[in-house]
Parts: structure tokens; sequence; C-alpha cells
């Protein structure tokens, strides 16, 4: 039988390109997204060039759980199990006001949080009990596993959008603790921290696998964030960290350590962005490359 990975937020972009890995892989596919006609034409990309293998594709609104406990049984019933759930919708949300910029629409705030928060959390609801259900009915089996979409801005914070960098740190957080509660349960938690990337969410045209439109030169494409997760999971990574065309992972992980420092030494917060700190960012950054 061959294994099944679902998939939220896999009409186009990161979720597509993760769609399409696994496929060449011989995975059968659960594709679920909001974006019901990108979608439909994904699933329809896929199963013509993956002919053999089995796809359940279902417009899914991840900010509802009852959605995706329908898609769980949808999954069930089509597939004897699922082997990886991915847990990759997200939005950047434009919930911005003239007025008061950032702060003015907690209608926005709350929109991107019911998306990019409670979709994680409605999936790990829903698709938990039947890994641990599988693992425990085949102990020797391979590890189950739930990639979450994370994001560096949930680590280093970078100034604007301040609810989307909230999410994804919640994000990191809620992986995290997962991670641990499913210690010695044969079902490994992953989180998927992607950099520069160039799909609808950051800009680009959305379309099947790679975006349409023209690629900053310092983006990635989802295929290679595709291929890092499985570099990964392959090693066994929990941060499954990723690099762009601008920036390698150790220049990030340099970045994530002075970010650190605002809470340590102490500092202002978001020091790496304020101009009485950029001499002592400079020397420390100099250093650590050193």
């Amino acid at each position: 039988m061959a294994p099944t990975i679902a998939i939220t937020g896999s009409a186009g972009g990161i979720g597509a390109a993760i769609a399409k890995y696994y496929a060449a892989k011989g995975y059968n596919l659960v594709l679920a997204d909001s974006a019901a006609a990108l979608l439909k034409s994904t699933t329809e990309t896929l199963q013509t060039a993956f002919p053999s293998i089995q796809i359940l594709s279902q417009p899914t609104d991840v900010s509802k759980e009852s959605e995706l406990v329908a898609l769980k049984d949808a999954a069930l019933k089509k597939f004897a199990t699922i082997d990886m759930v991915f847990l990759n919708a997200g939005i950047s949300g434009n919930y911005k006001t003239e007025e008061h910029g950032w702060w003015g629409n907690p209608d926005g705030m709350r929109k991107l949080f019911d998306v990019n928060l409670f979709g994680v959390v409605n999936g790990i609801s829903a698709f938990l009990p039947v890994l641990k259900a599988q693992a425990a009915a085949s102990p020797s089996a391979s590890p189950y596993r739930i990639i979450i979409t994370g994001s560096k801005q949930g680590i280093t914070n970078p100034p604007g959008n301040p609810a989307y960098n909230a999410s994804k740190a919640a994000i990191r957080f809620l992986a995290e603790q997962l991670s641990y509660d499913l210690i010695g349960q044969n079902i490994k938690a992953h989180l998927l921290i992607p950099g520069w990337v160039f799909t609808g969410l950051a800009g680009g045209v959305p379309g099947v696998y790679v975006e349409k439109g023209t690629k900053p030169a310092g983006a990635w494409v989802p295929d290679q964030i595709a291929e890092r997760l499985a570099e990964g999971l392959a090693n066994e990574e929990f941060y499954i960290l990723c690099p762009d065309n601008e920036v390698s992972i150790a220049t990030d992980k340099i970045r994530m350590e002075w970010t650190a420092g605002d809470w340590i030494t102490p500092r202002d917060p978001l020091s790496r962005w304020r101009k009485e700190y950029q001499d002592e960012w400079a020397e420390f950054l100099a250093a650590r490359q050193k």
C-alpha cells in the first residue's frame, strides 16, 4: 500500500511543491485549500503528471474545525493510513489601515490568527488521534509525522505585519510542545522554517508548483523548499531552517542569536532595526562570521 500525505494550503506555492515532490515518490495525496478553483487546477495537473497515484482533493477552510474533521474522515475513507500531515495553510493578512496602521483592524488580525494559528490547532486536533491509533497498532513502523509551516518572522520578529509574526511565533511554541508531548509515541513533529520564497503569499502570482511572474534573484522557489524539507526529515531535524539566495542558514542563526540577546542583555526590542544599535549589530555580525 502506497503511503499517504495530507497537505493543507496545497493549491499553490509551498504546499503544491510538497505535493509534487511526494507524488513523484509514489505517495497518495490528500489536498486541501480554500482556493477551490486553483486547487482543482493543481489537482488535475498532478493527476496528469502522476497517473499511478490516488488523490483526494477537497476545498477546506482550515479556520473551521469541522472542515478539517471532514477532510480527515474523507481521507480515512479513501486511504488505509495517513503517514504524514503537513499543516501549511497560511495568509499574510492585508489588515493595515490608513489611519491607524497595523493596529486599527482587530477583525483582520483575528482572521489571520484563525487561519495561521487555529488552522494548525484544528489540523492537529483532527489528525493526531489518527496518527496515534496507527502508531499504537504498528509500533515497529516508520514514524508518522506532523509537519507545520512556521516562519523566520516568528523567531526574529522583523518590523511590519505584527500579527503575522505573532501567529508564526505561536505556531513555533505549539510545534515545540507537540514534539515534546509525542516522545515515545512513534510520531514526530517538525517545524518547517522557510526563508524568502516566491509564492502568492510573498508577491508572486499563484500558480502550480513554481509561481509565475518575475522572481526576485534573492528568493527561493517552492520546489527548493520541498527538497530542503525532505532533507530535514531524512536527518530527523525538528527545526528545518531554510536558506534563500540572499541569506545563509549561518547568517540566520546569527540573527536569531542577536534577537535572543534583546531579552537577555536587555536591549530595546527589535534592536537590529533601531538606529542606535546599528554599530553594535554590525560588530556582532562581523565577529560571528569570522
